[in-house]
């Protein structure tokens, strides 16, 4: 074989190997962009699935029930993920009325599995809400609320394989109207909508 032959196939040799390690590359890219795809950890859902405000059911207005400032709030949280558990710090209720804190209340912490929705009840004990709910009532001269906004604090961790990743700050709000029986107007389930971009913090926090 001639120099230039020889040239010819060594050159050939090199591109063909040149071809393949771009085609590995390439393939390994792709799977682990399908993998990052798969594994990427979506937010909780938080829904309020109920609320019931006695003060303000004007069908019962015997005295205990105007001057009872308990509002009870059922909601409930899911994991949409694929494979992902999701650990949940302390989670933080906190009742609006226009731009007054009405009351607060917490739930303990939990895991949660993928592909799980967990429902609780919250009683959030509102110090003199049935004054200013019911004050909202008369003064608007209408059978609702305007709003009352309810507030959702918490941070997760999320769970992927046998590893868990740093903590997410979620911060999520809903604003709900309620009737003259003490329940929600209108739509039933409400979502909770996020408030801000979710930082992460440290561990231990």
């Amino acid at each position: 074989m001639s120099p230039k032959m020889r040239l010819r196939e060594e050159t050939k040799s090199k591109i063909s190997v040149l071809l393949w390690l771009c085609q590995v590359v390439i393939v390994w890219v792709l799977i682990s962009v399908l993998i990052w795809l798969c594994l990427k950890p979506i937010s909780p859902v938080y829904m309020i699935t109920n609320a019931y405000v006695p003060a303000l059911n004007q069908h019962n207005s015997t005295e205990s029930i105007r001057n009872n400032s308990v509002v009870n709030l059922n909601f409930e949280l899911s994991n949409p993920n694929e494979r992902i558990g999701i650990y949940y710090n302390d989670i933080t209720i906190t009742l609006y009325y226009k731009d007054t804190v009405i009351g607060t209340n917490s739930l303990a912490g939990f895991y949660q599995g993928y592909k799980k929705a967990t429902s609780y009840g919250v009683l959030v004990n509102a110090t003199d809400a049935h004054q200013l709910l019911r004050r909202g009532v008369l003064t608007g001269n209408t059978t609702t609320v305007e709003m009352i906004r309810v507030c959702l604090k918490t941070a997760v961790r999320y769970k992927i394989f046998l590893s868990t990743t740093k903590h997410h700050r979620m911060n999520f709000e809903a604003c709900i109207c309620i009737g003259s029986d003490g329940r929600i107007s209108g739509q039933r389930e409400i979502k909770l909508q996020q408030m801000m971009v979710k930082e992460k913090i440290k561990d231990g926090n």
